[in-house]
């Protein structure tokens, strides 16, 4: 107990030092796979290394999917005598280092996971007051990428406790990407962009619609936390584990690449149907997602009803979703340019790509009349404006 108590008197120290984070990463939003959304606790490393290939094989990793996320279950509940993490050696018997190596020797990069608190959510051992020793191993490991939860925290302000991790992190002598696992707690908008790389501004996200909508419209309050370096995570994709439609499927792909989220796959890539990995691979929402202006989009129009017109500028064009949140109406909808932002004159003639066919439907001044969207289903649109005729 002495040796907890003496190290929360040190982590306060940083209350009084916040500095903006600065580590070359995520200038764009991260992407990659994560084990838990399919696997929770049900991992190994036949499992891990089984998803690597898959990445590899599908070309996911050619997309920018370079991450490969170990989440909670591959450490034990006690620390060694010197108070280093034990990874599982029933799970993984070769240790992190050689999963890091395999990793790297794949081309993919190395994420692990653990939790700013006392224990892990599954109860291992977590990292609050172990943040220095933690780092070290992790680089020496080769860690990419590392997720810090929010279990078992003693109530201790986040700040104090993500900071601790990001400082740790900073000193260890590799560069990390740091996603803040925060739930959206403690005002994370407000300091989420000087301690990390990506901060969750919700609660865990269900393998349900209503769960994909309701994190969306919660990371929706703050988008002007956002930007490179540091990007508001309404957590990761639940897209090809059988709990959405096709449509839902779809829409809870695009809301994230306009909202510009980590991109992080939560399914098993052995068996991923194709629609769903179609889905996954559509370039131009990657492209939107990854765009480096990194403006997240918001609603522009029609913000009163249930089919919201979803848009920001991107680089050289500009971009519009339109979101059917309706449960049971098909609608549609006159998309107005210049009411929108897309352009600056009511005459001005845009020429309109459909995002998800990639196809050319032509040049329109001043307005488009949508086809007719689906219940939870949207369009999206790549449009670019001359000046006014």
């Amino acid at each position: 107990m002495a040796y907890l108590l003496n190290k929360l008197v040190t982590l306060a120290l940083f209350l009084g030092s916040i500095q903006a984070l600065n580590n070359g990463l995520g200038l764009t939003p991260a992407m990659g796979w994560n084990s838990w959304n399919k696997y929770g606790c049900n991992i190994n490393e036949q499992v891990i290394k089984s998803n690597a290939k898959r990445m590899l094989d599908l070309g996911l990793d050619r997309l920018g999917y370079k991450y490969l996320n170990i989440d909670d279950c591959w450490l034990l509940a006690n620390r060694d005598a010197n108070n280093h993490i034990i990874v599982d050696p029933i799970k993984f018997p070769k240790g992190m280092k050689e999963m890091g190596d395999f990793l790297h020797s794949q081309g993919l990069k190395f994420g692990l996971y653990n939790s700013a608190g006392t224990m892990t959510c599954q109860r291992l051992a977590g990292g609050l007051t172990y943040e220095q020793v933690d780092a070290l191993d992790y680089a020496s490991w080769g860690v990419d990428y590392f997720k810090y939860d929010n279990c078992y925290n003693l109530d201790l302000p986040g700040p104090m406790r993500y900071n601790a991790m990001r400082d740790a992190l900073a000193k260890s002598g590799r560069q990390v990407y740091y996603s803040l696992c925060s739930w959206g707690t403690d005002d994370v908008w407000q300091w989420g962009n000087q301690t990390g790389n990506s901060w969750r501004t919700t609660g865990d996200i269900r393998n349900e619609w209503k769960s994909v909508v309701s994190n969306y419209q919660t990371n929706d309050l703050h988008p002007e936390s956002a930007g490179p370096g540091g990007w508001n995570d309404p957590d990761m994709l639940e897209i090809g584990n059988g709990g959405l439609s096709d449509s839902e499927e779809r829409s809870h792909f695009a809301l994230w690449a306009f909202a510009k989220a980590p991109l992080i796959i939560g399914c098993d890539l052995t068996s991923v149907k194709t629609s769903s990995l179609n889905i996954l691979k559509n370039k131009n929402l990657i492209a939107i997602n990854q765009d480096p202006l990194g403006l997240q989009a918001t609603c522009i129009l029609n913000c009163v009803s249930d089919i919201h017109v979803i848009g920001a500028q991107q680089n050289g064009y500009f971009a519009a979703m339109v979101m059917n949140w309706n449960d049971d109406l098909p609608q549609a909808i006159t998309l107005d340019f210049a009411l929108m932002g897309a352009s600056t004159s009511i005459n001005a003639a845009c020429k309109v790509t459909d995002l998800w066919s990639n196809q050319p439907i032509g040049t329109f001044v001043g307005f488009l009349n949508t086809p007719v969207i689906q219940p939870h289903d949207n369009t999206a649109y790549k449009i670019v404006c001359d000046a006014a005729q």
